[in-house]
């Protein structure tokens, strides 16, 4: 049996157990791309007590042969987005969620599937994209707000700035880089360590808030994807991180950043606006500074992972070339 059939009569049973409908079906699930595990579309159709129901939906498997942690914890992002249902963030619906291996042998979760755009790979003029980046951050800021301690459950505890910190080490202090591609990155985590932030506020964080992760429909954000990587710790980790990715200036290729995105300047003010707590511009400076680091970091640890064979990414040959940039960036934005 093929990958795919194997997937399809796992998830038929799967359904006709949830559903309590013996004859449920499923169409053929169809692959979505993603690097932190499995995902599939698929279509349902069933009868409940009410009648016939019928449903799209995704689901999302952990990765095959992997320790179920971090990104591959499947079970836990469902999770976060369940614990996400009540609030102003919008996240797709969490439908069935389990850490137990008997289904498909490894965790999952299933979520409604959401019809939307991303604002990047749609054409729209400055004053359309400048209305749903305001839709956006006013998503961002939600989450911000949202009372994590209640959610500590899903969430789990505080992750310290400096912890991150030293999370980066482990993948820059490794003599198998590139050595033109780390460039300055080790000026950087200096003048970042010494400036380290001392009492950031902590909220939920998304930690991969840009604009690829970022459905819209109408103008309006209506679902925020992929928490493989969300986490209780400084907030602002998250506006720079979107800031980073609508910046021309930090990356070789500038027009890796659509024209129509608004600036990491509008980005902040749109932000500050609607933030709970007060915005200081040299504490965003310093996430932004972060940001380019870390992605730089992890662009450099990729690229020596495809280099060496040990994960076939191309894509990684690309953006490699913006890893001194993204350094240099850094260090310009800490003045």
């Amino acid at each position: 049996m093929s990958d795919a059939s194997e997937i399809a009569a796992q998830l038929t049973a799967l359904v006709r157990e949830k559903t309590g409908d013996a004859a449920a079906r499923i169409s053929q699930p169809v692959a979505l791309p993603g690097h932190a595990g499995q995902s599939y579309s698929f279509e349902l159709d069933w009868r409940s007590a009410d009648g016939p129901r019928h449903e799209k939906l995704v689901l999302r498997l952990a990765p095959a042969g992997v320790r179920i942690s971090g990104p591959a914890d499947v079970a836990r992002q469902g999770r976060v987005m369940a614990s996400l249902a009540d609030t102003p963030v919008p996240v797709p619906p969490v439908r069935w969620l389990d850490d137990d291996p008997r289904a498909f042998g490894r965790p999952y979760f299933v979520v409604g599937f959401v019809e939307g755009v991303k604002l990047g790979e749609m054409q729209a003029s400055p004053d359309e994209a400048r209305e749903m980046a305001r839709s956006v951050i006013e998503g961002l800021a939600a989450l911000h707000a949202v009372d994590w301690q209640s959610r500590r459950a899903a969430w789990g505890e505080p992750f310290p700035l400096i912890e991150e910190m030293k999370r980066l080490d482990y993948l820059l202090d490794r003599p198998t880089l590139d050595p033109a591609a780390v460039s300055r990155a080790p000026d950087l985590r200096e003048r970042l360590r010494a400036s380290l932030p001392a009492e950031s506020r902590i909220g939920c964080v998304h930690g991969d808030f840009q604009w690829s992760n970022l459905l819209l429909r109408e103008g309006r954000l209506v679902a925020v994807i992929d928490w493989e990587i969300s986490l209780v710790g400084a907030t602002l980790l998250d506006l720079g991180w979107i800031c980073l990715f609508s910046d021309p200036d930090s990356w070789a290729q500038r027009l890796l950043v659509p024209s129509h995105l608004p600036s990491p300047d509008e980005l902040v003010s749109l932000y500050a606006e609607r933030a709970r707590f007060k915005v200081e511009t040299k504490e965003v400076r310093w996430f932004q500074a972060f940001s380019a680091y870390r992605f730089g970091v992890i662009t450099v640890f990729n690229l020596m992972l495809h280099r060496r064979g040990k994960r076939h990414d191309p894509v990684w040959e690309e953006i490699g070339k913006s890893a001194p940039r993204l350094f240099d960036r850094g260090l310009e934005l800490l003045g």
